[in-house]
């Protein structure tokens, strides 16, 4: 067995090891009897280089395995490339949250990570898409897309880690927050008014902070912030991080395979995987229902 395996060099776990990852990566297939090529990155590069091997490999010569190391956001700009095709995804999670790799059923320990990748056990999932651009987890449009750019200006400005930006850009997005009105159209207009549209890679249980049990059911779940007072507002993120949300109360949900957003403007600014972009309107989501390869546990695999 042979991969590439590319490894985001500014990813959290890398930053913060105090030991030399590629090299203990690349140690550690050799021991599991895997001829890899271990690269270290930028982040803006992994997608290319992700791109350039799924267009430069044959398909069914049996070395199309790629191995991502980084969070989510570096993931879901590789599984643009990646989706679609016959190329295996492996993951080694070394960002700092890690969800898509939590959904998938793996730790945050490269040693077992390597293991899995080296057990071979492919499960095909969903993954969600907007005008062209895919992601693994979620998409949002709103006052969180304000709040990931606030917390990445933080970061810089503080020169700390993503949790301790929280705060700040915490503060930041209730003081700039607003209500805009945007039409929805699932199954007809859906005029809503709205501080933000959450846009799910399957079913995200609001009681289980950010956790999904399936990825392979083919719809996208859809969460409507209603209009609340600004106390309201400044005290749903808490809520939704200690499972207190109230979904009948707080949010109109939805579930379905495609989705169109409109509003009075040529684009939004929209987050993915926990990175904001500007996209051209209007949005249109749909889930690609098991159009990505990955490797998973066993207990993942059936």
């Amino acid at each position: 067995m042979s991969v590439l395996v590319l490894l985001n060099a500014s990813a959290g776990t890398i930053q913060r090891a105090g030991y030399d990852v590629e090299a203990f990566v690349r140690d550690g297939f050799q021991g599991r009897a895997i001829e890899a090529e271990v690269l270290m990155a930028g982040g803006s590069d992994i997608a290319a280089m992700a791109h350039r091997f799924v267009t430069t490999q044959t398909p069914g010569d049996g070395s199309r395995t790629l191995v991502v190391g980084g969070g989510d956001g570096t993931l879901g700009s590789v599984a643009s490339a990646v989706a679609g095709t016959d190329v295996v995804l492996g993951v080694l999670p070394l960002g700092t949250l890690n969800h898509f790799a939590r959904d998938l059923g793996l730790s945050k320990d490269l040693d077992a990570a390597m293991d899995i990748i080296a057990a071979g056990h492919v499960k095909q999932i969903d993954v969600g898409e907007v005008n062209g651009r895919v992601f693994l987890n979620n998409s949002s449009i709103g006052i969180y897309p304000f709040f990931v750019a606030e917390r990445s200006a933080e970061q810089k400005r503080l020169g700390v880690g993503k949790l301790a930006a929280l705060g700040p850009a915490l503060v930041l997005m209730l003081r700039a927050s607003s209500w805009k009105r945007v039409r929805i159209s699932i199954d007809g207009n859906v005029p809503q008014r709205t501080a933000c549209v959450f846009v799910g890679n399957n079913f995200y249980d609001l009681r289980v902070l950010g956790h999904r049990s399936n990825l392979t059911s083919g719809e996208l779940s859809v969460y409507v912030v209603k209009e609340q007072s600004w106390l309201g507002l400044a005290l749903l993120p808490f809520r939704v991080v200690f499972g207190l949300v109230d979904a009948a109360r707080d949010m109109e949900r939805y579930r379905a395979q495609g989705l169109e957003i409109r509003a009075r403007r040529k684009q939004m600014r929209i987050a993915m995987d926990g990175e904001t972009v500007n996209v051209a309107m209007p949005l249109r989501y749909r889930i690609r229902s098991r159009s990505l390869r990955v490797l998973v546990p066993e207990a993942k695999a059936a």
